[in-house]
């Protein structure tokens, strides 16, 4: 059950923008995963080694700037509940890309922003107005030309590892909208990742035992993925300080045109003619609804 929000002051611009911000640093991620498992890295290691520095980092502000770790009650369970989507997101979302392709995984995954626009209409009983939807699908049809997935990897497994992680992900933002307007991004950064750390870390040493990380071609991009990560946790939880969930998942879809562009530069990946067009449809739509009076 999503617990209701308090009444608190909301900027959709500001939210909108915090969103942007997040997505460009998740889909920094990636890419830098790719180039530090083509070094040597599983994936799901970087993905341990950037929750234990999201937990340090965050550990050393809260400290630093006497804030304290207290965690109000009122908060607790859907912090609780954002760990363990966080937790699903990592393992499930790096698990899928074994058994199908990365394009069809992202396809799947980011079906989550409509997830929550039909949430909102269903059981929320929100007005959606026509452009909101035109630009959800306008957005959706982009992704699909970016990402250009093969549709003959298919497998059941992936998909439902791919799904699961997509749903992770809209109790994520759904939730977690209650978590980051009642306390501080740093301190729900902090109390997720002391929950799911652990658990990321464990897993990746049963699948993969002990890898010496011993040259800085494997260090680099765990590092600088690590960096980004913080960075977008932190302003994803901004972003759902200031706006609704419609709205910053909208936004986030970002992050997958950022993916396409970093895979480009990063690891040297060609975009086909039919990729740009994709990306000009999805900030096509975005310029569009951020145009609109009421964001």
């Amino acid at each position: 059950m999503i617990p209701k929000k308090q009444n608190i002051e909301t900027n959709d611009k500001k939210g909108a923008f915090f969103a942007l911000c997040s997505s460009m640093g998740y889909g920094l991620n990636n890419p830098l995963a790719a180039l530090g498992a083509n070094n040597g890295v599983p994936s799901i290691y970087s993905a341990a080694f950037r929750a234990m520095v999201m937990l340090i980092v965050s550990a050393i502000l809260l400290k630093s700037t006497n804030r304290g770790f207290y965690l109000a009650k009122n908060v607790r369970k859907s912090v609780a509940t954002m760990a363990i989507t966080t937790t699903i997101i990592s393992l499930c979302y790096v698990g899928s890309i074994n058994f199908i392709s990365v394009s069809l995984a992202a396809i799947i995954f980011f079906t989550f922003p409509i997830q929550i626009l039909l949430y909102s209409i269903i059981f929320k009983k929100k007005r959606i107005y026509f452009i909101e939807i035109f630009v959800f699908i306008f957005i959706f049809i982009g992704l699909i030309l970016v990402i250009a997935p093969n549709l003959s990897n298919i497998n059941l497994m992936g998909i439902f590892l791919a799904f699961i992680s997509s749903i992770s992900a809209t109790f994520l933002y759904l939730v977690g909208s209650f978590a980051a307007k009642n306390s501080e991004p740093i301190l729900i950064g902090f109390w997720i990742h002391i929950l799911a750390f652990p658990i990321i870390a464990l897993v990746s040493y049963i699948i993969y035992n002990f890898i010496e990380i011993n040259t800085l071609q494997m260090l680099y991009p765990m590092i600088i993925m690590a960096c980004c990560y913080v960075m977008a946790y932190y302003f994803q939880i901004l972003s759902l300080k200031y706006t609704s969930p419609i709205i910053s998942s909208l936004f986030f879809n970002a992050e997958p045109i950022m993916t396409g562009l970093a895979a480009a530069i990063i690891l040297e990946e060609k975009l086909m003619p039919l990729q740009y067009l994709g990306v000009c449809f999805v900030f096509s739509a975005l310029m569009l609804n951020s145009m609109r009076k009421n964001i």
